[in-house]
């Protein structure tokens, strides 16, 4: 089943057009996803009934699962996730005043071998796909309360970030997009 978090409109626009449904519908399951913090294609309740089952059994929203969620006395987050091949990541959920920063990560393990760094001890696994790095990000959005958001996202985790350029990019913009998490560029860091 296709993780539709690897390239939203790519795979979502034709489907729905194969269907007969409308272009907007598509801007309907973005809303969803990136603002209202659906869960399950269930929860998006202006889609018709028969469209969400379509739509759950065709794409996967979620390739990852929360292995563990530990929080520090200063409200910072922590999510182990198990990728679907066993792997595992960490990404982090920072609260500072009126911030709400994310550190994600971009490969499992690290290749470059810098000796002050624990990611790459046993090397570079491989690199995560778009769909696994904004699904670290929606995730990390859903421990946020309702009058929260997301205002920064720092590129830190593990792995080198530019060893994974391909993957990443298109997930930043689903950062920064208005219909996406709505995150300025100039919020944004690469590290």
């Amino acid at each position: 089943m296709p993780h539709l978090l690897n390239s939203i409109d790519e795979q979502l626009a034709p489907w729905l057009k194969e269907r007969g449904q409308g272009a907007y519908r598509a801007g309907q399951v973005r809303r969803w996803l990136f603002e209202r913090r659906a869960r399950e294609f269930g929860e998006m309740t202006d889609l018709p009934q028969g469209l969400r089952n379509e739509l759950a059994g065709q794409f996967m929203l979620w390739s990852t699962q929360i292995a563990r969620h530990t929080q520090a006395e200063d409200g910072t987050e922590k999510l182990l996730l198990t990728l679907a091949d066993g792997g595992q990541v960490e990404c982090v959920l920072l609260r500072d005043e009126v911030r709400r920063t994310i550190c994600i990560c971009t490969q499992v393990g690290c290749g470059m071998g810098c000796v002050f760094c624990a990611s790459g001890l046993e090397g570079l696994t491989r690199n995560l796909t778009t769909g696994e790095i904004v699904e670290q990000m929606l995730l990390l959005q859903l421990l946020l309360g309702p009058e929260e958001r997301l205002s920064h996202v720092v590129v830190m985790g593990m792995g080198e970030p530019l060893a994974n350029l391909d993957a990443l990019l298109p997930a930043l913009e689903e950062a920064s997009r208005e219909d996406g998490l709505g995150i300025s560029a100039r919020r944004i860091t690469i590290s």
